[in-house]
């Protein structure tokens, strides 16, 4: 089972739209769990963003489930980067996106909510992807691969290559 969580002010509507695809392509029941605060402590002023890991942590995966995803809609960071998408706790089963960075209208182009939600689902898959043990993937098509803009994201699709699949299929 996955569990998608939303996490601060994420609407419920913008978790419905993965749980259908994720079931697809996990092969696995989605829920919507219930929301968290975002840590206080995770907010860094002198970059107005929040530490990913720090949101990661806080994440409660309940032993009877097999995956948790929070959904986030704040600018995160890692240490290193000027900011990140999404993180996952690669040793464990929990991982984290941010819709932030994901909206055209941060940019200021017109609000496309379609748009939005695909880039969405594309980073959900990719993190829960590393909590199977899925690394980066050299094929810019590939989920798997690293998103470095959202140019990157808009490439590839929302499924996996054929060699990340076998990987998959075999990490499972």
């Amino acid at each position: 089972m996955i569990i998608v969580v939303p996490i601060g002010d994420v609407k419920e509507a913008q978790l419905e739209v993965l749980k259908l695809p994720l079931e697809g392509i996990f092969g696995q029941e989605v829920q919507i769990g219930s929301s968290i605060a975002i840590p206080d402590r995770s907010f860094y002023p002198e970059r107005n963003q929040y530490l990913a890991s720090s949101i990661l942590s806080v994440l409660y995966l309940p032993k009877s489930e097999s995956r948790l995803i929070g959904v986030a809609d704040v600018d995160l960071f890692a240490p290193g980067l000027n900011f990140v998408f999404g993180q996952a706790d690669v040793s464990g089963k929990r991982a984290l996106i941010s819709l932030h960075r994901l909206r055209q209208e941060l940019y200021g182009l017109p609000e496309n909510e379609n748009l939005c939600n695909n880039r969405a689902l594309k980073e959900a898959v990719h993190e829960l992807g590393h909590t199977y043990g899925l690394g980066h993937c050299p094929n810019s098509k590939c989920v798997m691969h690293f998103s470095n803009s959202l140019a990157d994201t808009d490439l590839k699709g929302w499924n996996f290559c054929s060699a990340c699949q076998r990987k998959l299929n075999n990490l499972r």
